[in-house]
């Protein structure tokens, strides 16, 4: 009987074969490519994170050195190496977990103390007013916003500690920023006392806007100052 294809049989066989063999050795090419592939594509998102790592890091290093740099500018040695740095750390960190900008804190800094750690303010009078540190905050004020930063404020000498008294003085500022909900409003009420500012808002009077001018102008100040 013949072969319905018109071959013999044997020769039915051996095309039969290259067939299957031709269609395997096909498959088997494709999943070694396939194979292949994932291969790659695993290596470029490994690739891929590895790169977005290293701008992370990248940009943390250049916001630290920022910080560190505006430190050093605005207190003019008045901070040793090792007070600078936990300084610098204590900003990076606060404006990582608050999202706000370290350099508008040291412009606060900068308008209540010059950066001086030891200040002591004073009234028109020359009376002691209360305020210390570089950021000029109260014993009273800086023991009730302590908490949140984990701190411990117990006297007046705490306050001269620039990582103590920026950490306290940055937890009232975001709290009034909270308050208000910008940062005009919260930086008048620094300045003044939210009491004044409720008052005067309740009233519809115009708020001073003297510090808050002065206080960006010292923040435009920081962030056009060269890096290096």
């Amino acid at each position: 009987m013949k072969n319905s294809l018109g071959l013999s049989t044997p020769t039915a066989v051996i095309v039969f074969g290259l067939v299957f063999a031709v269609l395997f050795a096909f498959f088997f090419y494709w999943g070694l490519q396939r194979h292949e592939l994932e291969n790659l594509s695993r290596d470029e998102m490994s690739l891929r994170e590895e790169i977005e790592q290293l701008e992370t890091i990248g940009n943390w290093t250049l916001e630290y050195v920022k910080i560190d740099r505006a430190v050093d500018f605005l207190s003019e040695k008045k901070l040793s190496e090792d007070a600078r740095r936990r300084l610098t750390e204590q900003l990076w960190q606060i404006s990582h977990a608050y999202s706000i900008d370290p350099l508008m804190i040291l412009a606060v800094v900068a308008q209540e103390s010059h950066g001086n750690p030891n200040a002591r303010g004073r009234m028109q009078s020359g009376a002691f007013s209360g305020a210390l540190g570089l950021m000029q905050i109260k014993l009273e004020t800086a023991q009730k916003m302590a908490w949140r930063f984990g701190l411990r404020v117990n006297s007046e000498e705490d306050l001269f500690k620039p990582e103590v008294n920026v950490a306290v003085g940055t937890a009232y500022l975001i709290r009034l920023i909270g308050k208000y909900g910008n940062w005009k409003e919260a930086l008048v009420a620094y300045n003044l006392g939210h009491s004044a500012v409720d008052r005067m808002l309740e009233r519809g009077q115009p708020l001073p806007l003297r510090y808050y001018e002065r206080v960006i102008s010292k923040y435009r100040m920081l962030v056009s100052r060269p890096i290096l």
